[in-house]
Order: C-alpha cells, then sequence, then structure tokens
C-alpha cells in the first residue's frame, strides 16, 4: 500500500463497515459511500458520501477532487448491477477496484429450499395461499406485486414513510439481532407458511434460516450472481490485496 493511499468504500455490507474500521487503525485515508436510506442505521468513524453516483462524469470528478487512488466495493452481494458499474468506471478512470462478496448460505440437512434466480420467480414455488415472510427489504417489495395469493410481511427497523404498497400484506417492526428462538416465535405468531430471503450469506441472518430449519418451513431462496472481478470474501483478503498494491 503506496503511502498516498486514498480509498472509496462502497459500503453496503458490515464487510464494509469493518474495512473501514481496520483501514482507519491503520491510518489510511477513507471515505464511505453509502445509500440515503442508510442514513440513521450505521455509525461511521469516516467522512461519508450519502446517495452514491447519478452518473460516471459525477463518479470520475468524485475521484478525481477526493484523489482517489483505490475503490473497494462491499455492497450488497445479491446487488451486482452497482459492481459492474463501478468497475467499468474504475477501469475508465484507471483506479485500482476490488470487490468484497462474502461467500454465499448452503442448505444443510433439514433444510427445505427452493432456489429461484430472481424476486418474480418466487411465483412458481409459492403456488398456494399462503402467510409468507419477505425477508428481502421494504425497497424490493414491488418485485412481489404477483405474490398476490398471499398475506406477506416485511420486517422493519423504524416506521415506513409510506404504507404497504398492497392491501395483502403489512410491515412488522423488529429490532436486530434476532435470535433464533425470537424468529421462531415470530415465524408461530404470525404463522408463516413461507420465508423469503436473497442468498446475501454471513452470520447476522442465519437465524431465519436455522428458525425455518427448526419450524420445517420451506424457504424460497434467490439465488445471487456471481460476484464481479477481481474479488475477495473477507476483509482480512481485501487488506491483503491493498498491502500487495
Amino acid at each position: 500500500m503506496q503511502s498516498a493511499t486514498k480509498i472509496l468504500v462502497l459500503s453496503g455490507t458490515r464487510e464494509g463497515v469493518e474495512v473501514i474500521q481496520r483501514l482507519q487503525e491503520k491510518q489510511v485515508d477513507v471515505i464511505a459511500s453509502v445509500a440515503v436510506d442508510a442514513r440513521t442505521h450505521v455509525t461511521f468513524t469516516a467522512p461519508v458520501h450519502f446517495g452514491g453516483f447519478a452518473t460516471q462524469t459525477d463518479f470520475a470528478d468524485f475521484l478525481s477532487k477526493n484523489e482517489i487512488t483505490h475503490v473497494l466495493d462491499a455492497s450488497h452481494p445479491n446487488d451486482t448491477k452497482i459492481s459492474v458499474q463501478t468497475q467499468k468506471w474504475c477501469r475508465a478512470v484507471e483506479v485500482k477496484f476490488l470487490n468484497i462478496t462474502r461467500s454465499g448460505w448452503h442448505a444443510k440437512a433439514g433444510d427445505r429450499w427452493h432456489t429461484v434466480a430472481r424476486e418474480a420467480d418466487v411465483v412458481h414455488v409459492i403456488t398456494d395461499p399462503s402467510r409468507v415472510f419477505l425477508a428481502t427489504g421494504r425497497m424490493r417489495l414491488s418485485e412481489f406485486s404477483n405474490l398476490d395469493h398471499c398475506y406477506l410481511y416485511c420486517r422493519q427497523i423504524d416506521v415506513a414513510p409510506d404504507a404497504f404498497p398492497f392491501s395483502n400484506g403489512e410491515y412488522v417492526l423488529g429490532h436486530p439481532p434476532f435470535s433464533v428462538e425470537d424468529e421462531m416465535a415470530l415465524f408461530e405468531r404470525l404463522k408463516i407458511d413461507w420465508l423469503v430471503l436473497r442468498n446475501a450469506g454471513g452470520e447476522r441472518s442465519m437465524s431465519k434460516l436455522i428458525a425455518a430449519r427448526h419450524l420445517g418451513l420451506p424457504v424460497a431462496m434467490i439465488d445471487r450472481p456471481a460476484p464481479v472481478s477481481p474479488s475477495v470474501e473477507t476483509v482480512d483478503q481485501a487488506l491483503e490485496w491493498l498491502k500487495a498494491c
């Protein structure tokens, strides 16, 4: 890592927060770039750019103005559109790029997973009227409009600014972390028939999957695309990559 190194971290995951903290411990200049909806839920110890970048010109101008030498993409593993775009834009201005994508989950004995490629395909596995827990976030609810034969639940940390987008559903408030026992109790209270989530990997959301396994609930697992290259799975590997630059 060169002495003049300055890093932009696209931080949509816990790995993003961790790599920022560890870079600052090493006295490396770093800026975090996060979505606007992360503003109230994540505390960053580095300067923060909220809202992403609308165009390649905006991105290039930001890198130039802030003298960025490296970009670490720690955005959500399922949202590869951001990664593909960032990789392309970094290449155009000759700024080094690395994607940090943690490994995905794998089904274990007792799991009843039904893997689909995208949200719109969930309707092909949840064919009967069901009570469905959507663990995919409020911003993706529109992609489940075809589940009009089901009743939908979506958990939020805070009260949503708008009403639930469909008449056949509602928000559920809850503050993480959630234990396996918490999730089992919630699924039983709501009489959940199906769990839907994206294969984001990591330990934090495993409690939902373990709860579903214990209760014998089927899971519609939205598969993740292949990570954008170059890519590593851990913060340690990302720091080693930076050291070699």
